[in-house]
Formats: structure tokens, C-alpha cells, sequence
């Protein structure tokens, strides 16, 4: 599959819950099959899934923590209550919650999905995690 076949079909295949007939379709295995091989998509995918939350991507070194330290569950209040909030952010930068009890963080330098070096100088705006 292309990219702009991609981004295409990309609202009609998020728009969950998806009738058995899409999700059983050659073009939404394709789909998804694009989506893990291609990474200039997916990262466009979790762009448009922050911008979605009302996030400003500007408030974020990279996608990949603007989407992982964003999420927010319908569960859970704290983020070190809830095992799917993979990154918080702190004042002192970004971590991987320790669930302790407590709200320790192991602090990260770089971002583990892309590599980027994070900074702790972006402005905080809105950020559920904190």
C-alpha cells in the first residue's frame, strides 16, 4: 500500500467499533500491514492521534512522547495507577512511572520509540500525566 492510499483510508479504519466486513478486508490488512512497515506513517498516525487529544505537539521533543506520556484512562486517575501510561512527564523532564505505590519515575534521556534526545526545557502546557 502507498502512503496517500494510507492516509486515505485512515479515518474510515479509526472509526471504531469497525464492522466485521472492514476489519476482515485485504484493504484493512493492507492497511495495518503499512502502518507497522512504514515509518514516516506511523508516525503521522500518532500524530494525528495527539492532535485528536488537543495536544500541542510543540510542547513535546517527538511524537512518540507527545503520544505515550498524553494518555489519558477512563479507569484510572493517577498515572502510576494505570499499567497502559507507559511515560509521565515530571518537572525535571520525562520517566517510566515506577509502580511502587509512590510517584517515582526512572528518568529517561532519550526517547525510546525514536532516539530523539529530551530535553527538559519544553513548555508544559496540557498535560494530563502531571
Amino acid at each position: 500500500m502507498e502512503c496517500r492510499r494510507y492516509r486515505e483510508f485512515y479515518e474510515g479504519f479509526m472509526s471504531f467499533p469497525l464492522p466485521r466486513e472492514v476489519w476482515d478486508s485485504s484493504d484493512y490488512k493492507a492497511w495495518q500491514a503499512h502502518r507497522l512497515d512504514c515509518f514516516e506513517c506511523g508516525e503521522w498516525d500518532l500524530m494525528m492521534r495527539v492532535q485528536g487529544r488537543g495536544i500541542d505537539l510543540s510542547s513535546y521533543p517527538c511524537v512518540c512522547v507527545a503520544y505515550h506520556s498524553s494518555h489519558t484512562c477512563d479507569i484510572h486517575s493517577n498515572a502510576w495507577d494505570c499499567p497502559d501510561m507507559t511515560l509521565v512527564r515530571t518537572a525535571d523532564g520525562f520517566g517510566i512511572p515506577v509502580r511502587d505505590g509512590g510517584t517515582s519515575v526512572i528518568r529517561i534521556d532519550y526517547c525510546p520509540w525514536c532516539g530523539v534526545r529530551l530535553r527538559t526545557d519544553y513548555p508544559i502546557g496540557r498535560d494530563p500525566a502531571v
